[in-house]
């Protein structure tokens, strides 16, 4: 199983993991609600909106950006 990038909606939170994180935890509501950003790779990508910087095999997902509708990926 690949190894993936997750961002929480609610907090932000980043992590890399095999399989979706557990929901339990979050600093900023009930629960976290994670977003499967893609696989990790080595392109670094940063959200213009949130600033997550994430490395990634490819342009990382755009939904549940924790500052915007969307994120906003740019190639470092």
């Amino acid at each position: 199983m690949a190894t993936k990038n997750y961002q929480c909606k609610h907090c932000a939170t980043l992590v890399q993991k095999d399989s979706t994180p557990t929901a339990s935890g979050c600093p900023s509501a009930a629960f976290h609600r994670w977003r499967d950003l893609g696989e990790v790779g080595p392109t670094a990508y940063l959200c213009k909106h949130c600033g997550a910087k994430v490395n990634a095999k490819s342009t990382p997902n755009t939904s549940d950006c924790p500052s915007s509708t969307f994120h906003s990926w740019t190639k470092l």
